[in-house]
């Protein structure tokens, strides 16, 4: 169990591509602005694992990452985009 604000959950959800009334069969309970989340629940927000996203993954854990690309091309990388890209064209082949 997860035992987090609203605003965390729906960040979550935010990063992984999903809606907070996507996910509302995984809150358990609530007390006032806390929130009990089963995080083994089908409906729980979990990260990608499409191709876009391995390489990104991968390229992080080396030290690549969007921002540091940003900040050295001084604009934004498009890192996002051609991620998602990369994730379309992997569910495409059977990759994620």
């Amino acid at each position: 169990m997860i035992i987090c604000t609203r605003q965390q959950l729906e960040q979550r959800c935010e990063e992984r591509g999903r809606s907070i009334t996507d996910v509302g069969e995984c809150i358990i309970s609530s007390a006032g602005s806390v929130l009990y989340v089963d995080e083994t629940h089908a409906s729980y927000p979990r990260p990608r694992h499409g191709l876009g996203d391995m390489v990104a993954s991968g390229l992080s854990a080396i030290g690549i990452t969007k921002e540091r690309v940003s900040a050295v091309v001084g604009r934004d990388c498009g890192c996002p985009q051609r991620q998602e890209a990369l994730n379309e064209f992997g569910r495409k082949i059977g990759i994620g």
